[in-house]
């Protein structure tokens, strides 16, 4: 029957000649032996939802036995609600976060895990914003308030100032404050003012968040031009006058003549509050920039937990975590103005009004006060927060790892909250239709990899495939895969996957769930699949994370708050294509980074070949000392003349600033390329140009079709790239790398196939590696033992072979190095001593056929048929019969495949391709299971599972929930699923399933030299 025609590629694998195109492949490795079976620390992670806190021992062991059984290394314990977001039911709150029914669940999940050699981290609060119900308000995030009084002097005046507006009935005093008001009551920005207010008040003052994803810092450091007599006031005509003010704000003054505001000015509580906590777990969070805050909280809630947890501290129990910033702004706390004092080098007190929106001195001496304050804030989070977080978990013999930095726009330096953690963790999300759509919302992975380089550490860790409103949508190969291979191209080597809730098995199927994330666990529909899946994600955390990262360009981002880093093609040093880069913050620049003959370099031992200035032209006076010894020493810098510091300098600091900013770039004048002391300067930020200039040749480049994205990582003896095609169509190219005298493989993740490539050319050295890819292909391109004889070309009937990166189809090597495949003709093969093989390949005469009848048969309990008979392949939501339209599971495809006796199938190789699979498949051949395929291309190997004669075929093809939740909605359906999501309706669409396209039979053989 035309329309159930199967593919098969049966490919006769022969060495050409003797010495043969390939020379024999060394012995397993240490690196090979890893990625076959990746160690504990390869291995992905989880965040284990207690949804509401309502989970069992017997439901804990049960999830930290599967996460075991499928290749999990730990999971983060996260006690959290936040199942009835985005109009979802609420489930049953469970017992409290912290009470002696929690602890003793949580003591049976160390005990578990500890058994089972899991490593569990802790969330240290129900949900997230660190805080609870035991916060009081003088220990809550704090944000100043204040209130004003316009006063027309010349004479003793009594005057009840307001109070400033409070939250939870909380206010503390800075001051009370006068000044004269050089250009009338208006404030800047109002009609009758004729001057523009401070642009972005609320932003630059750590007010508000500036945005969710990551939100680069122009829009903070825009300012307006400057213009002459704009001032409100100077700085030294501001008095305090707090002394003449009682407690309720009663002041007595002498006021000289003219227009005076007085600005009486606190903090009080930001209203912050803590996030998606369980049950009773409610309350104030508490104040980032207070050790007093931390402590409190420490004692009451924290290190309870881990003293009764002490027979785990260490083993089970490895690290304290806390969750994404979601507080919105920051800007005052208790010692603040001590603490400004003592790391800006001046009093911010005269400086207040800008708060209120007065500009003091002039527009540009605003605007770095404002710069001042956000810096101070940041400082505080990290010194006082995250610093005192890993210090107080170190007294446990614990590490940290919070998601710190980001991506809500919080006044924070990102990069530097994560110098003392144990390692770093970001976050990306899956593709979605709706919400974070855009890569620039979506993917904050290379935050993550610059700081575990610039602070030297082991893994660059992300939150993983979130998502919101997908719900059990999410396909594995359509955009899973995608989105995990981009991860590893931004710098990932440590999956947080986003998340496996805890489910008693009285809450049906597929069960109560969180309203965000891409659900995975037992009730997931292809759970009993996703070994293979995840194991192939292991694979490539282990070479992701071998060596040290190579990049050969540092980009030092300055030292504003806020300060992110988002995804890669933001190329905020214009490196890219060919180049990658990591980002640093001040704080690693001037304490961890050195140089030795020209070259940067971690205590690590990663090394950079030059330095790019801030995009935003502004940087530090101690940056630009450090900066000018760098490039004297024989550093290569890029980037153009500095316009100044963001924040305020003392007169003779400023001097010091113009003198060597002047004498660095004065031989840019008319140039492009200006050298100083022992060092050369590119004139502008184009630091793609400029590598090539400094005669830095591109890492990796590619000419063909398509677009690829390229990581690289060396260790001792090997140089690992991982190449992806960046389309989700089909794409071939010539990938050009700077390696040159080595043997390029192309390693699997998915199988752990290793095999030379089939063509390289060593040139001008480089290696050049002719390649084709699937859609959304990708693969390990590894570089570790010398060049050997191998082929420069191949052509088939004259024409030019582009060698697949995926095995199976079209021209591929096998592991032994010999030339494969199913495509006939006649083969030429140019070799690198300059000889040539031909060999011809011819349709073979007998082959492998499929018998007419199919069988799809469904399991019992979920509505579908038994078993039906197939006349033709579609998706089962074309079926007219609705227990199979409306099916959300694993159904099994039966069939038979005669081998003829004379079939003659030693020495090949047969490839089963299932086409258009939707959306997992397991391939079991004479009882014997092969493989399991989740992505395209759905292809696999099947001759070591053949005999001559009758050989049965199951094909077990899971779906996804949503077709049965579907179901369940219609008009008087049967209900078979249990859920609190309610993410579906009667009419919304239903998700192609099952095997959709007809397979045909091709088979070809690969005949021997002529």
């Amino acid at each position: 029957m035309k329309n159930l025609r199967h593919s098969l590629a049966v490919l006769m694998a022969l060495t050409l000649s003797s010495p043969g195109i390939f020379a024999a492949q060394p012995r397993a490795s240490t690196l090979q032996a890893g990625f076959e079976r990746p160690p504990a620390a390869a291995k992905l992670r989880c965040y284990w939802w207690w949804l509401n806190g309502n989970t069992t021992a017997a439901t804990i062991t049960r999830d930290l036995t599967a996460m075991k059984s499928k290749g999990y290394g730990g999971a983060i314990l996260v006690d959290a609600n936040g199942a009835n977001q985005q109009g979802n039911a609420d489930v049953p709150a469970g017992p409290e976060f912290g009470s002696p029914q929690w602890t003793a669940l949580y003591l049976h999940a160390l005990k578990v895990a500890k058994q089972l050699g899991l490593e569990i981290s802790l969330n240290i609060t129900s949900g997230w914003n660190l805080g609870g119900p035991s916060v009081p308000p003088e220990d809550a995030s704090k944000m100043l308030t204040f209130s004003r009084h316009i006063v027309n002097g010349g004479g003793r005046r009594s005057i009840a100032l307001a109070s400033p507006p409070l939250t939870n009935d909380f206010y503390r005093q800075i001051a009370i404050i006068a000044y004269p008001l050089r250009r009338g009551a208006q404030l800047p920005g109002e009609a009758a003012s004729g001057r523009r207010a401070i642009e972005n008040l609320p932003y630059k003052a750590a007010f508000k968040e500036t945005g969710f994803s990551m939100p680069p810092s122009s829009g903070v450091l825009r300012n307006l031009p400057p213009a002459a007599g704009e001032a409100d006031t100077l700085a030294g005509d501001v008095i305090n006058v707090s002394a003449f003010a009682n407690a309720n704000g009663l002041l007595q003054w002498t006021f000289p003549s003219g227009t005076w505001e007085v600005l009486r000015i606190g903090y009080t509580d930001s209203g912050a509050k803590v996030s998606t906590s369980s049950g009773a777990w409610q309350g104030l969070a508490i104040d980032y920039m207070s050790r007093r805050a931390f402590d409190h909280y420490w004692r009451q809630t924290v290190a309870p937990l881990l003293d009764a947890a002490r027979p785990y501290l260490g083993t089970s129990l490895r690290y304290l975590v806390t969750d994404s910033w979601e507080l919105g702004g920051t800007n005052w706390t208790e010692g603040f103005r001590r603490e400004f004092l003592a790391r800006r080098g001046y009093d911010p007190l005269p400086y207040l009004p800008v708060i209120a929106g007065r500009i003091v001195q002039d527009r540009a001496t605003s605007n770095r006060f404002l710069a001042d304050l956000r810096r101070t804030v940041g400082d505080l989070i990290v010194s006082n927060h995250y610093d005192y977080f890993a210090e107080h978990a170190a007294k446990y013999g614990l590490g940290i790892h919070p998601e710190s930095g980001g991506p809500h726009g919080a006044p924070i330096d990102a990069l530097e909250t994560f110098r003392n953690a144990a390692f770093a963790q970001t976050e990306f999300w899956a593709v979605s239709g709706w919400h974070r759509v855009k890569d620039n919302q979506r993917f904050f992975v290379k935050e993550a990899s610059s700081a575990a380089h610039i602070y030297g550490k082991p893994y660059a860790a992300a939150e993983g495939f979130t998502s919101m409103g997908l719900a059990w949508a999410e396909s594995p190969g359509a955009n899973l895969k995608p989105t995990f291979d981009q991860a590893l191209t931004e710098g990932l080597n440590r999956l947080i996957w986003h998340e496996f809730t805890s489910v008693p098995k009285e809450f049906g199927m597929p069960g109560r769930e969180y309203f965000a994330g891409t659900h995975l666990n037992p009730n997931t529909t292809w759970w009993n699949q996703a070994g293979p899946i995840l194991l192939a994600m292991n694979r490539a955390q282990f070479l992701m994370q071998q060596g040290r990262s190579i990049s050969d360009l540092l980009y030092y981002r300055g030292d504003q708050v806020p300060g992110f880093v988002r995804v890669k093609a933001d190329d905020p040093a214009h490196v890219l294509p060919g180049y990658d880069y990591d980002v640093t913050n001040e704080d690693a620049l001037l304490h961890r980074i050195t140089w030795s003959a020209g070259r940067l370099a971690t205590p690590e031992g990663l090394r950079y070949r030059a330095l790019a200035l801030p995009r935003s032209g502004s940087l530090s006076l101690p940056a630009l000392r450090w900066i000018e010894r760098y490039v004297k020493a024989g550093g290569l810098l890029i980037g153009s003349r500095p316009q100044g510091p963001l924040g305020l300098l003392a007169p003779q600091e400023q001097r010091d600033y113009d003198e060597i900013a002047n004498r660095m770039w004065q031989g840019c004048e008319g140039r492009q390329l200006a050298s100083y002391g022992k060092g050369q300067i590119y004139c502008t930020l184009d630091s793609h140009a400029a590598l090539l200039a400094f005669g830095v040749a591109a890492d990796f480049s590619y000419s063909g079709e398509g677009s690829f994205d390229y990581i690289h990582r060396r260790t001792a003896s090997a140089d690992i790239y991982f190449v992806r095609n960046e389309s989700n169509k089909p794409a071939r190219a010539v990938l050009s790398f700077r390696i040159h005298g080595r043997t390029p493989e192309l390693w699997q993740m998915d199988t752990g196939a290793i095999s030379p490539a089939p063509v390289y050319i060593e040139h001008a050295g480089r290696t050049e590696v002719p390649l084709s890819f699937p859609a959304s292909g990708s693969v390990f391109v590894i570089f570790r033992q010398p060049s050997t004889l191998h082929a420069v070309q191949v052509k088939r009937d004259g024409v030019s072979v582009f060698p697949s990166a995926i095995p199976g189809s079209g021209l591929y090597a096998t592991r032994r190095g010999t030339l494969a495949t199913a495509e006939p003709g006649n083969y030429v093969v140019d070799r690198s001593d300059g000889s040539q093989k031909h060999f011809k390949v011819a349709r073979p005469v007998d082959e492998p056929k499929f018998e007419a009848e199919w069988k799809l048969t469904f399991p019992a309990g979920w509505g579908a048929p038994a078993s039906v008979s197939l006349t033709k392949f579609d998706s089962w939501t074309a079926s007219s019969n609705p227990g199979i339209r409306y099916f959300s599971g694993t159904a099994v495809y039966h069939g038979t495949l005669d081998v003829p006796a004379d079939a003659a199938l030693s020495g090949k190789q047969v490839w089963l391709d299932l086409g258009d699979v939707h959306e997992v498949a397991t391939v079991m051949i004479n009882g014997k299971q092969i493989e399991t395929l989740w992505h395209p291309p759905f292809r696999v190997r099947i001759d070591q599972s053949l005999h001559a004669g009758s050989n049965p075929v199951e094909v077990h093809v899971t779906n996804l929930w949503p077709n049965r939740l579907i179901g369940d909605l219609q008009p008087g359906a049967h209900r078979y699923t249990q859920t609190n999501v309610n993410a579906y309706k009667k009419d919304s669409p239903l998700m192609p399933s099952g095997l959709l396209s007809p397979w045909s039979l091709s088979v070809a053989t690969l005949q021997g030299s002529r």
